[in-house]
């Protein structure tokens, strides 16, 4: 199988996809999604686990996925069907996790200077000294590590649970279908960031239909560049 090239409105119409699958159960993906929320805090309210978050996103992601896929074939879904996909899979996902991981810490690390190198491109200050070229480095690597690893892990958990991708080969494959359709990856993008602005601005509970909205429309995009039948790395 090789990797599809699509128009970059195809970055509206996966969201519609996973809106018409969403609606086929909503409540259901609802209390998915509520699971998520639930795991997400908690992982971010204990000490030196917030960073697992990341581990626990590429997980998810996969089971969701199978959930997805189970439910645009059966018709039906349940927190069972998530867990199957997860622990027919966990090898790879949990590989493409420890990626995840490391994105999030590198995050971590850089981005009290990537702050600093943000305020002073907004309003200025000293150019010259160490602190100031710190700071833009910083800048510059946590961008990188937020672009890069958006990029490689977003479909690669769809890509292994459907097509039975090694995790290097779903990390891969997710990073050149996202730049070779970078127009349709950039459309989908915009609206994810508005969805989770609206996220914020309802104190969260936007989260409870957004964030499985998310998985199915990733579900959607990774049929849409990968059809099924087979991964070739």
């Amino acid at each position: 199988m090789h990797l599809r090239a699509v128009a970059p409105r195809q970055g509206v119409r996966w969201f519609a996809e996973g809106w018409a699958l969403f609606q086929k159960r909503p409540g259901m993906w609802v209390a998915l999604g509520l699971i998520d929320l639930l795991v997400t805090v908690l992982l971010y309210a204990l000490p030196y686990a917030s960073d697992l978050t990341a581990v626990f996103t590429v997980l998810w992601t996969g089971g969701m996925v199978f959930a997805a896929d189970h439910c645009r074939t059966t018709g039906s879904v349940g927190l069972a069907d998530v867990v199957r996909g997860i622990r027919t899979n966990f090898e790879a996902l949990f590989t493409a996790a420890v990626f995840g991981l490391l994105i999030a810490i590198v995050c971590d690390l850089t981005g009290d200077r990537a702050s600093s190198a943000l305020r002073l491109m907004a309003f200025g200050g000293a150019t010259g000294d160490l602190r100031t070229a710190l700071a833009l480095i910083a800048g510059v690597l946590y961008v990188t590590a937020v672009v890069i690893g958006a990029m490689t892990l977003w479909i690669a958990p769809a890509l292994i649970v459907l097509n039975g991708a090694s995790a290097p080969d779903a990390l891969k494959a997710s990073f050149t279908a996202t730049w070779r359709n970078a127009s349709a990856s950039l459309v989908y993008g915009l609206i994810a960031v508005g969805l989770l602005i609206a996220c914020v601005l309802t104190l969260g509970v936007a989260t409870l239909v957004v964030a499985p909205l998310i998985y199915l429309s990733t579900y959607a995009a990774s049929l849409d560049m990968f059809p099924r039948g087979g991964f070739l790395g």
